[in-house]
């Protein structure tokens, strides 16, 4: 399955992490939010910003923020 930039998901379709590039503090910030190689996450809005679920939580990111997250639709 080709990966995507997790911006291109729509409100309600779930996918899994599988890389996270750029500057070494963003990518370290995301990790302590929970997103990671492997986690599974909904879009919950996409747009500017995007909100996604990752478990129980939900995150707000900016449209920059998530081009740099590759996912694989599940």
């Amino acid at each position: 399955m080709p990966l995507i930039p997790l911006d291109l998901l729509q409100a309600g379709e779930h996918a899994r992490i599988a890389d996270i590039d750029g500057e070494s503090t963003l990518v370290t910030r995301l990790h302590e939010m929970g997103l990671r190689d492997g986690v599974e996450v909904t879009m919950v809005q996409s747009g500017e910003p995007c909100i996604i679920a990752v478990g129980n939580h939900r995150l707000s990111i900016r449209g920059g923020d998530t081009t740099i997250i590759m996912v694989e639709t599940l």
